[in-house]
C-alpha cells in the first residue's frame, strides 16, 4: 500500500529520530565506559600508592627524645618508599655488618637507642629516618642524673630544652664548659641533667672557679632548633689537679680521657684563668660582679613569675 507524503515524511522523521537517539545513547555509553575506566585506573594507583607506615601519635618537638611509643600504625596514601618510613629497627643497636646487637641494662632491660628528632613534625604526620638521628647523650655505664642548682638558668627554660653549659670571666672570655645537654628537669633555680663521671669533673671544677674569680658566672644557653643545630665543641679546660684526678679515675673511659687532655693546654689556661686572679683586676672583677648580681637578680624573678605560670604542667619539675 502506498503511503502518502505526510506519512513518509512522518516515518523518516522518526527514522532520524530513533538514529539521532542510537548516536546519543552510544555516545553516552562510550562516555560512561571511559569514565568507569579512568576511575578504575586512578583507584588502581590509589590502591598502589596505599602502604602501611608509622605516623606520629602526638605533635613532636625539634630535639624531642623518641621511641617507638610516640608512632601509631596506619594505612595512608603516599609515594614515599617504605625503606624510607621509620620502623622498629632503627631503634635497634647494629655492628658494623648492621645485624643487631642486643643490649642489657643491670636490671635486664633491653636497651635502645637513644634518637631525637630534628625538626617539629605536627600529629599524624609520616615520620622518615631522614627527620630523626641518634641522640649524643646516649647512656653509658658512669652515666648519671644530677641536679644543679648553682647555674643561672634561662627565665623561660623547660623539660625537653638543650643547653649549653657555659662560665663567663670578668675580662669578656667566655668558654663552652658542657655542651647540648637535655633538661630532664628544671624548676626555678634547679636543673637535671644526665652527666658522664667526667663531665662531672669538669662541671665541678667550673662551679669551682665560677666561686673563685669575682665577676664570673656559670650560666646555661638553650638551642633554638637543637634537632638541627650541630652539638658545641666544649673549649673550657680544667685544671691541672683535676687532669691528674681524671689520670687517676678507673670510672672515666679513655676516648673521655684523650678528649679532655686533648682540651687542656697548660699555658693557655694560665693566660685566662691564673690572670683572672691578678690584683690589677679586684677593681674590673668587682664592677663585673656587681653588674651580675643585678642581671641575676632581673632573671631569677622573671624565671619565679614563668616557672609559676606552668605550675602543674610537664614543662617544668622532675619526677623519675
Amino acid at each position: 500500500m502506498a503511503m502518502n507524503p505526510m506519512q513518509r515524511r512522518a516515518r523518516n522523521s522518526f527514522l532520524i529520530g530513533f538514529l539521532v537517539a542510537l548516536i546519543i545513547m552510544a555516545v553516552v555509553v562510550f562516555l560512561l565506559l571511559y569514565q568507569i575506566k579512568s576511575i578504575k585506573e586512578a583507584k588502581a594507583k590509589l590502591e598502589a600508592l596505599q602502604k602501611s607506615v608509622v605516623v606520629a601519635s602526638s605533635d613532636l618537638k625539634s630535639g624531642q627524645t623518641i621511641t617507638m611509643d610516640n608512632f601509631v600504625s596506619a594505612t595512608v596514601q603516599t609515594s614515599v618508599s617504605q625503606d624510607r618510613v621509620v620502623s622498629a629497627d632503627d631503634f635497634e643497636f647494629k655492628d658494623k655488618n648492621g645485624d643487631i646487637i642486643q643490649k642489657i641494662d643491670e636490671k635486664g632491660n633491653e636497651l635502645k637507642k637513644e634518637m631525637v628528632m630534628k625538626i617539629d613534625v605536627p600529629a599524624g604526620t609520616i615520620v622518615t629516618k631522614e627527620m630523626m638521628e641518634e641522640s649524643d647523650d646516649q647512656t653509658t655505664d658512669t652515666a648519671r642524673i644530677q641536679e644543679y642548682n648553682m647555674i643561672i638558668l634561662p627565665s623561660q627554660l623547660v623539660n625537653g630544652d638543650y643547653i649549653d653549659i657555659r662560665i663567663s670571666l670578668p675580662n669578656g672570655q667566655d668558654f663552652i664548659v658542657l655542651s647540648k645537654k637535655k633538661v630532664l628537669g628544671t624548676n626555678e633555680q634547679s636543673v637535671w641533667l644526665k652527666v658522664t663521671e667526667g663531665e662531672i669533673l669538669t662541671l665541678n671544677n667550673a662551679i669551682v672557679e665560677a666561686y673563685t674569680i669575682t665577676g664570673s658566672k656559670l650560666y646555661a644557653l638553650p638551642y633554638i632548633e637543637p634537632g638541627r643545630q650541630d652539638q658545641a665543641k666544649p673549649n673550657y679546660t680544667v685544671s691541672r689537679a683535676v687532669v691528674d684526678l681524671i689520670n687517676k679515675d678507673p670510672n672515666i673511659t679513655e676516648e673521655a680521657r684523650e678528649n679532655l687532655f686533648a682540651n687542656y693546654i697548660s699555658e693557655i689556661r694560665t693566660t685566662y684563668f691564673e690572670t683572672a686572679l691578678e690584683p690589677n683586676m679586684e677593681n674590673q672583677s668587682s664592677l663585673v660582679s656587681a653588674g651580675n648580681a643585678s642581671e641575676v637578680e632581673k632573671i631569677k624573678s622573671a624565671r619565679q613569675e614563668f616557672v609559676e605560670s606552668l605550675e602543674g604542667s610537664e614543662d617544668v619539675g622532675y619526677t623519675r
